[in-house]
């Protein structure tokens, strides 16, 4: 876009502008009205042509200044000549419409309030409404403005002026256009003088706190603070948020959230970048940032990291530098590495990159739209493959071909490289070709058409001596934890009131017990639990906390309080003659197994039923044919629930006393006669 003013001879636009196309009169009106103020800062020359160095009749050549972009004509009636001693380049007799004095595009990157100038002359018999000089320029490689069409002419007036100067652009490059038509032997135009300059952007300083702990799932802000402050300028066009660590491609994602009404943000997956667009001043950039957050459709882990920039360029943290992809279709690998080295970010030297770790080759290539040339070369060793440009010139990272071998880092596609027909300058392979961001050798010119065609270049800036030392870009962290997961619970029973052992066990991190499935405090930690004493079942819940990190749900664990067998109605001792029977009976609840038992003295034994026991496992214990010698015996029946762990439940003592009858004895013969 145009942002600025135009001087033409103190603005000495005459009545041609009204007697040609209206088109012509907007052009000149947007250049007057729309004003800049040049600023304090001293100029730079970014790019000058005075045709001195040059022969009579050359027809191309380079300027000289921070850009050295060529120039040339199509026409050899427009070149240079000497003119009362002066070099100029001039167009004369062209009778060629289209015979044109054109610049390559002049880098402008880094700098603010460009401006160019040059001076003007026609000669000869210019005709009114046929012959014309037309000047033409254009930012970023966009439409050309036109600020000048006119023959020169004196009678009608349409004159062209002695100098001309546009102020005020902005972009990243701009490139010439003047055509030189005229038809008599002596008609002519001249320029001279061509030059651009700028002024250096002062660059922002960003600075931003935020290293963060966030847990798996949960939503959470990039920073906890931000802050951009620029002695220049007090706003910007765009500020870049990128994930340039631990990106996830589908999953993660950046959000502007909350309403900012002069900036709107747009999320590009591929490169995991945010473009929070203004423009607006740096204090409402400040606020959108503090209103970016991160989350992410999967189970994250690890960490990730932030870069906030203020400039288009993407930033690695791991090796400071800046990645820029530039695409230009069908361009060459030198002249790639020639547009790399001229191009400048903030200061920072630009060069073809050098991709020396797999980070950094993914971030460049399958994180980027880095479809392009890189740095590596095996042009001047067959098969010894080295980074020839940057602070990496001379580095080799590769020995031989596709079965070769390297001694620090290199990323070539499946069969690469080939050498398939003199194949010396890396290239990053296009997305249809597997892995994103693997490499590939082609020729200096790659193919025509398809996968193989060069699509652009890949510019690297950081690392140059020289280079500024910058703070336009602020990096965050967020540390991504797990949550820990309650992945076993033990519970616990008892018979009655008292204390029960509860035991769990979890992923990670501390287990927590607590009365509730909701709020309320802990009251125990560690995997096992012992309840207070507790007179009913009750139910506890357990989590685990690991960095901060807390199990979603708690999970239940139950302490059961059993009702155990219970003796309703003992057994009662019992007396009788030798030879009767008799029963032991007890009444019992909770219970379905009985087990009578007989004391011998010292321990007491199980019953069976044999002799003259029965129902020795039922709740009726049957003594059949008792003997004297059975007298004085000691009954108790054991009761237990075999559902329940419970201990066994003993009843009272139950005595059988066996009455013996009377004997009377006389002389040798013994009665026995019934006592009663």
């Amino acid at each position: 876009m145009l942002i600025g003013k135009l001087d033409v001879n103190m603005f000495q636009i005459n009545k041609y502008y009204i007697n040609t196309s209206l088109k012509y009169c907007v052009n000149i009106l947007v250049l007057l009205c729309m004003w800049s103020t040049t600023g304090l800062f001293s100029q730079t020359t970014i790019w000058s042509e005075d045709f001195e160095s040059y022969s009579n009749g050359a027809t191309t050549g380079a300027g000289t200044g921070t850009s050295t972009a060529s120039w040339s004509t199509n026409d050899g009636d427009v070149d240079i000549r000497t003119v009362s001693g002066n070099k100029l380049l001039r167009g004369q007799n062209t009778d060629n419409t289209t015979a044109r004095w054109v610049t390559n595009p002049i880098d402008i990157s880094g700098f603010n309030d460009v401006q160019f100038s040059f001076d003007a002359t026609s000669g000869g018999s210019l005709d009114f409404g046929q012959d014309f000089f037309i000047v033409e320029y254009r930012i970023n490689g966009g439409s050309y403005v036109e600020i000048e069409n006119a023959s020169g002419d004196t009678s009608p007036s349409d004159p062209i002026q002695s100098s001309y100067s546009v102020t005020g652009l902005v972009g990243t490059t701009i490139d010439f256009r003047i055509t030189f038509y005229n038809t008599g032997g002596t008609e002519n135009y001249t320029i001279d003088n061509f030059l651009v300059e700028g002024t250096t952007d002062i660059a922002p300083t960003l600075t931003a706190t935020g290293n963060q702990t966030s847990c798996e799932g949960a939503s959470q802000m990039i920073v906890e603070s931000i802050s951009i402050t620029d002695p220049d300028d007090t706003s910007t066009t765009a500020v870049y948020i990128q994930i340039s660590s631990g990106y996830v491609n589908g999953e993660d994602l950046l959000t502007l959230t909350g309403t900012h009404a002069n900036i709107t943000g747009t999320w590009d997956a591929v490169q995991g970048e945010l473009t929070l667009t203004g423009p607006a001043t740096y204090g409402e950039f400040e606020t959108a940032i503090s209103a970016v957050e991160y989350s992410s459709s999967g189970t994250p882990t690890g960490v990730r990291q932030f870069s906030i920039t203020v400039g288009e360029a993407n930033f690695l943290p791991s090796t400071a530098h800046y990645y820029e992809y530039v695409p230009d279709l069908g361009i060459t690998w030198t002249d790639a590495n020639t547009a790399a080295s001229a191009r400048t970010y903030f200061g920072l030297q630009g060069y073809l990159a050098t991709l020396t770790s797999q980070e950094e080759a993914d971030f460049s290539g399958s994180q980027a739209v880095g479809v392009g040339w890189i740095g590596g070369s095996d042009a001047a060793t067959e098969g010894v493959w080295q980074w020839v440009t940057g602070p990496e010139a001379g580095t080799v990272f590769w020995n031989g071909t596709a079965g070769g071998s390297t001694p620090n880092f290199a990323f070539w596609n499946t069969g690469e490289p080939n050498q398939s027909g003199n194949e010396d300058y890396a290239h990053i392979t296009h997305p249809n070709v597997n892995p994103n961001g693997s490499w590939n050798d082609l020729s200096n010119t790659g193919a025509a058409s398809g996968n193989y065609q060069p699509q652009g270049y890949v510019v690297e800036y950081g690392g140059t001596p020289g280079d500024p030392v910058l703070s336009i870009t602020a990096t965050t962290t967020i540390n991504i934890e797990p949550i820990p997961t309650i992945t076993s619970t033990t519970p616990g029973s008892r018979c009655g009131s008292g204390t029960v052992d509860l035991a769990a066990t979890a992923s990670g991190g501390i287990i927590n017990w607590y009365t509730a499935a909701t709020g309320g405090s802990s009251i125990g930690t560690g995997t096992s639990f012992v309840t207070p004493s507790i007179s009913s079942t009750t139910t506890y819940y357990v989590d685990a906390t690991s960095n901060g990190c807390t199990t979603a749900t708690r999970t239940a664990v139950t302490a059961t309080i059993n009702t155990g067998p219970s003796i309703t109605t003992q057994p009662v001792d019992s007396t009788i003659c030798p030879g009767c029977s008799t029963t032991f009976t007890v009444t019992a609840s909770n219970t379905d197994t009985y087990q009578w038992q007989f004391f011998n003295g010292s321990i007491w034994v199980d019953l069976t039923d044999t002799g003259i026991y029965s129902g020795t496992t039922t709740d009726t214990l049957t003594v059949s044919n008792a003997t004297p010698t059975d007298n004085g015996n000691q009954y108790r029946v054991q009761i237990s629930n075999s559902a329940l762990p419970c201990a066994p439940v003993a009843s009272a003592i139950a005595v059988l006393t066996v009455n013996a009858s009377t004997l009377i004895t006389n002389r040798r013969i013994t009665y026995r006669v019934d006592k009663n």
